[in-house]
Parts: structure tokens; sequence; C-alpha cells
């Protein structure tokens, strides 16, 4: 099974991009879907985004949510994209690119538990 192997675009304290080709055997699409195989989202994310987040800003732990998810486009084996990444105090915005083309974007937010250290009403 092939690896994804990045290369980096650009790197500055609050962005960073890459470039990366997905691989036809990768992992993820193995049964989504036979015949017409779809990288499915939690790879994106995963392997994609998270891995380069953590690459660029390994202080950042594991985010608490996402938010403002879209699946613009198909990502399919062999593409060749761009992950752009742009961070902010507790958050990084992401965006996969296919050319001119918006496939994929979001925010990854790590923002602290406003819950922690909260004790519950006895």
């Amino acid at each position: 099974m092939d690896a994804l192997e990045f290369r980096l675009i650009e790197s500055a304290a609050t962005r960073g991009s890459f470039a990366v080709r997905v691989p036809p055997q990768l992992f993820a699409f193995q049964g989504h879907f036979p015949g017409d195989p779809v990288l499915p989202g939690v790879a994106q994310l995963l392997t994609l985004v998270l891995d380069r987040v953590h690459f660029l800003w390994p202080e950042l732990s594991q985010p608490r949510r996402v938010t403002r998810l879209k699946f613009r486009q198909k990502i399919v084996p062999g593409d060749e994209l761009e992950v752009r990444l742009e961070r902010s105090a507790s958050a990084v915005r992401f965006e996969l690119h296919r050319g001119p083309e918006l496939c994929t974007q979001g925010v990854l937010d790590f923002s602290a538990d406003p819950s922690a250290g909260v004790s519950p009403a006895q």
C-alpha cells in the first residue's frame, strides 16, 4: 500500500501548505467504493489535515471539534492536492485544493474544554 508523501510548499508561524499525491493503493480507498473509489471524509481529516497540523504545530493536542466542514468535490485516487492550513489562537482553518478547485474545507477547534475544571453540581 502506497504511503502519502507530502512536500512542504510554505511554512510560517501561522500558516503552511503542502503538496501531496493521493496514491491509488491508499488504505482508505478499500471498500469506499468498489468501482468508484472516493477518499472518505474521516481519512481526509486524519491523514491529510490533522497529520500536517501536528507536523507544523506539535504543541497542539487533539481537536475538540470540527466546524464549517464542507466536502465540495470528491477526492479520488491519483489526485494531486494542496493542503492549506491557517492557524489562529485556538483553531486551524484548512482547505484541500485540486488545482484551482476547492475540494474540502473546515476548521479544527483546539480551544480548551469550557467544562474542564468545573465540578458538577452536588
